[in-house]
C-alpha cells in the first residue's frame, strides 16, 4: 500500500493523481446536488473544438475545418464516446490513465529499477493516456443507453390509448381526462362528438387529435366494446 501511495505521488502518476482528485471532487458535488451532471464542461469542450451543435449533454464534436478538431472528433466517433457526457468520458480516461500509470511504474521499479528515469516516465505517461482511451470506450459503451436522449412523445402517439375522464362531464367543447403513462399521469384536454356523454371516472378511447383546438377526440369505451362484439 505504501508503495502504491509513493508511486501515485511520483511522476508520471502524480499527473493523473491530481486530475483524479479533481474528478472525485466534481462527482462529490454531483452527488450532493451542487452541480448537475454535464453542467458547463460539455459546452466548453465543444466550443474549444468548434462544436456548438451538440445534443444536450452529448459529447458532440462538429466539423469546423480544424485538423486537430477533425482528428479528435474522428477518434471520439471511432471509440463510440460521442453519446456519453464529456464529464463521464474525462472521468473514465483519468481513472484508467491513473491505474495504467501506477501499475506500469510498479512493474518497472520491481523488474528493472535501473530503467526508471525521466525518459521512461514520460513514455509511461503517454502510453497510459493512449491505453486509457480504448479502456474508456469499453467502459462507456454500456452507458450510452443510459444517457440516450429521450424524445418527447408526439400528440399523435396517444391516439388509440385509453384515458379516464377527470371532469364532471365531457362535451363537444370541453373536458379533461387522465392518461396513465407509467408515471404521475398526463392530463389531456378532450371532447366528444355526436351528442354522446361521458362522466367522471369513465373510460374513453382516444381516436383523434384536433390541432386547431388542441384537444383529443374521444369515444366512450363502452361503445367501442359493443361495436367490437
Amino acid at each position: 500500500m505504501a508503495e502504491v501511495f509513493v508511486l501515485a505521488l511520483s511522476f508520471p502518476s502524480v499527473v493523473f493523481t491530481v486530475l483524479l482528485g479533481v474528478v472525485l471532487v466534481y462527482w462529490a458535488f454531483v452527488m450532493v446536488g451542487v452541480i448537475h451532471l454535464g453542467e458547463g464542461s460539455e459546452g466548453a469542450l465543444d466550443g474549444h473544438l468548434g462544436g456548438g451543435h451538440g445534443h444536450g449533454h452529448d459529447l458532440d464534436l462538429a466539423d469546423d475545418g480544424d485538423t486537430g478538431g477533425d482528428a479528435l472528433a474522428a477518434i471520439m466517433s471511432a471509440l463510440h464516446l460521442r453519446s456519453v457526457p464529456a464529464t463521464v468520458v474525462i472521468s473514465l480516461i483519468v481513472t484508467f490513465g491513473w491505474l495504467v500509470s501506477v501499475v506500469s511504474m510498479q512493474a518497472v521499479t520491481r523488474v528493472a529499477p535501473s530503467l526508471a528515469g525521466p525518459l521512461l516516465s514520460t513514455a509511461v505517461l503517454i502510453a497510459s493516456l493512449v491505453l486509457a482511451l480504448p479502456l474508456t470506450s469499453l467502459a462507456a459503451r454500456p452507458l450510452a443507453k443510459v444517457f440516450a436522449p429521450r424524445a418527447a412523445p408526439a400528440k399523435s402517439d396517444f391516439i388509440g390509448r385509453t384515458c379516464v375522464i377527470r371532469t364532471g362531464s365531457v362535451t363537444d367543447k370541453l373536458g379533461e381526462a387522465t392518461l396513465h403513462d407509467g408515471g404521475a399521469g398526463l392530463v389531456l384536454r378532450v371532447r366528444i362528438d355526436g351528442g354522446k356523454q361521458l362522466g367522471r371516472g369513465e373510460q374513453a378511447l382516444i381516436v383523434d387529435y384536433d390541432s386547431e383546438r388542441e384537444t383529443y377526440l374521444v369515444e366512450p369505451m363502452r361503445d367501442v366494446l359493443v361495436e367490437r362484439k
